[in-house]
């Protein structure tokens, strides 16, 4: 439903406008649509989480402090909780109460991000090591650590106190 423009230029705005909004409209429902389908994994991820940390707490021995245990089951509890939540709710729903709690606790909100980011670069950084660990092409067996000195500096410049652990290379 176009209004007939008033003026030369007016139509032109408020067709462009109205494209921009169909636009805008047409990513945020395919953003939504992509969220959907990925929700599964997440909640069988966080489910798969929950279960471990749950047979964890069941196994820790007397000797344990209680309040290990404790923590261990309501660290389970919570993931599960939040494993039903993102199964029983859609994206925009999700969302929405995300914007919510952001609005009235953002410092909590902004510590939980924080921690979600320092997580997230931990298990990149782990990823990364488990991947530099794996057979070098010249048959060593390498980690990223002892490897990047040596990628550094060409063998006849490697600092006097590392050692090169090269076939055929002088130490």
């Amino acid at each position: 439903m176009q209004q007939p423009p008033t003026q030369g230029g007016g139509g032109a705005s408020d067709e462009l406008r109205s494209d921009a909004q169909h636009l805008g409209s047409s990513a945020a429902n395919r953003i939504h649509s992509e969220v959907d389908a990925r929700k599964d994994t997440a909640v069988d991820q966080a489910k798969s989480v929950s279960s471990a940390m749950q047979k964890t707490a069941g196994e820790l021995d007397d000797s344990a402090p209680a309040w290990l245990k404790s923590a261990f089951q309501q660290g389970a509890q919570k993931i599960q909780q939040l494993a039903d939540a993102l199964q029983d709710k859609d994206s925009r729903e999700l969302m929405h109460e995300a914007q919510d709690y952001a609005r009235n606790n953002p410092g909590t909100f902004l510590a939980a991000c924080a921690a979600a980011g320092f997580a997230a670069a931990r298990v990149l950084k782990a990823g990364g090591e488990q991947q530099g660990g794996q057979q070098s092409p010249n048959g060593q067996q390498g980690s990223s650590s002892s490897q990047s000195g040596s990628a550094m500096f060409p063998s006849s410049q490697t600092p006097a106190n590392s050692r090169s652990n090269t076939p055929g290379e002088f130490a």
